[in-house]
Order: C-alpha cells, then sequence, then structure tokens
C-alpha cells in the first residue's frame, strides 16, 4: 500500500501545484493586460494551507468516531445548507457565507458528509441492501433532503450532482441497478417536466436554452479559442493573454488558462494525473476492510471524477454551463478543503488500529428498523 500511498500524495502536490501556476498566471495576466490587481494566486495558497491543517484534523480522528456519530454528521451537514439562508445574498443567491474576506459553501462539505453517512447506513444495513425501502428509497429520501435544501439556494448542478453521486454510493453498496435506472429515468422525466412548465429560474433556462440552441455560450467561445489559438503546447508560462477576458477563468473555465500557457499538452497531463489518483486511491480501497470505509473511498473517487468529467464538458461546450469547479485546480476554495477533509477520513480510516475491529452495532445505529 506504500506505493498506493506515495502516488496518490504525489498526484494531490502535482494538482495543487498546476493550480498555483494558472493562478499566477492569470494574476500576472490582469494586471499586464487589464491593470487589475488580482490575488487568485494569495487565495489558492491560503485554501490549501486550511485545506492541509482540516486534512490533519480529520486525519487525527479515529474512523471509529466518525462511524459511531454518523446520524450527528447528517445533522451537521443539514445545518451547515440552512446556515445559508440566514446570511445575506451573494451575487443574488443564498450558496455562500462570507467570513471577512473569505467565502465558504457549505454544500460542498454536505456533499462529503452525505457521502460518508451514506456509506455508514449501507454497512450497518448491508443485509437489507438489495430492499427496495432500506436499500434504496430509505437513504435516498436523506440524500433527497440535502437536495432539496441545495436546490433552495438556489443550485441545481449541484443538487443534481448530490443525487446522482448518492445513487452511486447506494450501488456500491449493493443496491440494485434496476433501482437506480429507474429512479435516473424518473428525475429526467421530472426536470423535463419542470423545464416545459417554467418551474426553472430564469438564469437556469436560459443556460439550458442557449445550450440546446446549439450554441455556444460566450465564456465557452472564450474559452475555446484560447486554447485553439495557442496549439499543442501552448503559448507558454505568461505568454498568452485572452484569458484575461475569460469569465471565471479561476474556477469553472480554469482550463482556459492552462489551455493558453501550456496547450493541449498541458490539459491531457492533467487529466493523466486525475487517473493516477482515482486508480491510487481505488488501489487504496483494496487494502480496507471496513465495507463503509470502502464504500466511502470508491464514492469519494466518484465525485472527484464527476467534478472533473462535468468541468471539462462545459469547458468544451459538451454541457451547459453550471459553475462546478476543477478538483484541487481551481479557486473554488470550499471545494478543495472539503475534499481533503475526505481525503484525512480515509487515511485515518487506513491507519488506525480501531478500524480492523468489528463494530458491533447497537440497536439504535439502525437507521431503517
Amino acid at each position: 500500500m506504500k506505493q498506493e500511498l506515495i502516488v496518490t500524495f504525489v498526484s494531490y502536490f502535482m494538482l495543487f501545484i498546476i493550480g498555483a501556476i494558472a493562478m499566477y498566471s492569470l494574476d500576472i495576466a490582469k494586471e499586464m493586460v487589464l491593470g487589475v490587481q488580482s490575488n487568485f494566486f494569495q487565495k489558492h495558497i491560503f485554501t490549501l494551507i486550511i485545506g492541509f491543517l482540516v486534512f490533519l484534523i480529520t486525519l487525527n480522528i479515529p474512523y471509529q468516531v466518525f462511524y459511531k456519530y454518523y446520524k450527528f454528521l447528517y445533522l451537521l451537514g443539514t445545518g451547515l445548507l440552512l446556515s445559508v439562508f440566514a446570511f445575506p445574498k451573494i451575487n443574488g443567491v443564498h450558496r455562500w457565507i462570507r467570513l471577512g474576506s473569505f467565502t465558504l459553501q457549505p454544500s460542498e462539505f454536505a456533499k462529503i458528509i452525505l457521502l460518508l453517512f451514506l456509506s455508514i447506513y449501507v454497512e450497518q444495513n448491508r443485509e437489507y441492501m438489495e430492499s427496495f425501502w432500506r436499500g434504496f428509497l430509505l437513504p435516498m429520501l436523506f440524500a433527497g433532503g440535502y437536495a432539496a435544501l441545495v436546490m433552495l439556494q438556489p443550485n441545481l448542478s449541484t443538487a443534481a450532482l448530490v443525487l446522482i453521486v448518492s445513487m452511486l454510493t447506494l450501488y456500491y453498496g449493493g443496491a440494485r441497478f434496476l433501482y437506480l435506472l429507474s429512479t435516473a429515468v424518473a428525475g429526467i422525466v421530472v426536470f423535463m417536466t419542470a423545464s416545459a412548465l417554467g418551474y426553472l429560474h430564469s438564469y437556469q433556462i436560459g443556460r439550458l436554452s442557449h445550450f440546446f440552441s446549439g450554441n455556444l455560450a460566450p465564456q465557452v467561445d472564450i474559452a475555446l479559442k484560447a486554447v485553439k489559438n495557442s496549439g499543442i503546447t501552448g503559448a507558454g508560462l505568461l505568454g498568452g493573454f485572452m484569458k484575461v477576458y475569460v469569465p471565471e477563468a479561476e474556477n469553472d473555465f480554469v482550463l482556459a488558462v492552462i489551455g493558453e500557457d501550456f496547450g493541449f499538452f498541458g490539459i491531457l497531463i492533467i487529466l493523466i494525473i486525475y487517473l493516477f489518483l482515482a486508480y491510487a486511491l481505488m488501489r487504496v480501497s483494496s487494502f480496507i476492510e471496513r465495507l463503509s470505509l470502502r464504500v466511502f473511498t470508491w464514492s469519494y473517487v466518484t465525485l472527484i471524477l464527476l467534478h472533473l468529467t462535468i468541468n471539462l464538458g462545459v469547458f468544451a461546450g459538451m454541457l451547459p454551463v453550471t459553475g462546478v469547479p476543477l478538483p484541487f485546480i481551481s479557486t473554488g476554495g470550499s471545494s478543495m478543503i472539503a475534499l481533503l477533509a475526505g481525503l484525512g477520513v480515509i487515511i485515518s480510516g487506513v491507519f488506525y488500529k480501531e478500524e480492523r475491529k468489528p463494530y458491533k452495532a447497537t440497536e439504535g445505529d439502525d437507521i431503517g428498523g
């Protein structure tokens, strides 16, 4: 397992460095072209430091603690999602909490909490996982509660992501694939009906209409031009300046920054690093004896790959513009901190001896009972 852990941490480190280089390049380009001083690089480093501290905290909490108090964790996540409504809107929505110059997005932490909750639920109800009620519908109601709160913010893409990764978590734990398929089809029908009846917000309908019209969104068009004009190997660090005109280049469209500086080759390198990271974590999971932690690791990897796929799909114009950050590279601070917290849980479970002791569930531990 030593080699797998080395590959895991090296992959994380490389993604952090790439993100820092991209933010530095964007800061310098904005100052040179627009005369605007931005602090994306400083924000990235600050977020990385906070994320590392949170990683150390979760790393030093025995996994048995998470296992024992997983119901409390769910309530904590619910409280986080509700807390946004107690703060003023930012950009017209209730998605963030402003803490001085730093903004916190609770839904990113709620995703990790929910995956851990469902993974532990799976272990405690393993003999019922083929049951529609206890193996699928009941845990999906818990996931649906989170998704509903996220929808109220409103944040459609994150709500959909919560439901998708929750269904996959239950599938990893033994739920029938038929349940996933039927629920996915029903979800698509409900979504299309809601869109047709005008239940979505105007900006959501606008994004979908623009996407299905076959025309590229303006920010996607600029992002792709920035990369295409730089060729296979890119214009070099600080060699291109079209990135300064890409909206959300520090977050949703960070691939435009990397692509302009290092070309398609640079983007390919990033994809390879993500694949190495996913493979290494899946290999680490093969050394884990406890079902809940193994399922959580699989779900954690799935969440990272879904973020990658959506971000890449939006950048390439193959998906509607959403707002999903590129893990560990974008300046999405909450996402980075939450994912590092999740990594701490995994590594904690791998190394603590308590993890290998069988846990005797009590009657109160069984949610479905």
